[in-house]
């Protein structure tokens, strides 16, 4: 598993501390955060159970132990790489971590990079 540095990631999400600052109804934004975080994490543990071997061991203990959704974002790759390219269900956990990756990071895509803004 590649360890990565601040430096290797190209659009370094905002801290999570800081999703719901400034809101109106902030008790709302914080229920709101920790819901995508818990969706996010649900997303990513039923993956990295569809991965065999070490890699598979390795990823499941990240995922439990992770506690901030940038965790979960630095092993995104290494996630996706690992599932079995023949499966259905892991083509079906491809696209339930992408799609709770863009609910927490709104505006980026799975690799970080920013999606173009339209109108």
């Amino acid at each position: 598993m590649q360890e990565l540095t601040l430096r290797d990631i190209p659009h370094f999400p905002p801290p999570w501390a800081y999703a719901c600052a400034g809101r109106p109804d902030e008790r709302r934004g914080r229920i709101a955060v920790r819901k995508a975080f818990v969706e996010l994490k649900l997303a990513f543990t039923r993956a990295a159970a569809e991965v065999s071997g070490e890699i598979g061991h390795s990823l499941q203990r990240i995922v439990r132990q992770a506690s901030e959704p940038i965790e979960l974002w630095l092993i995104r790759s290494t996630l996706l790489a690992a599932l079995p390219l023949d499966s259905e269900r892991a083509n079906d956990h491809r696209l339930a971590v992408l799609d709770a990756l863009q609910q927490v990071y709104p505006g980026n895509d799975a690799a970080g990079r920013q999606f173009p803004r339209h109108g």
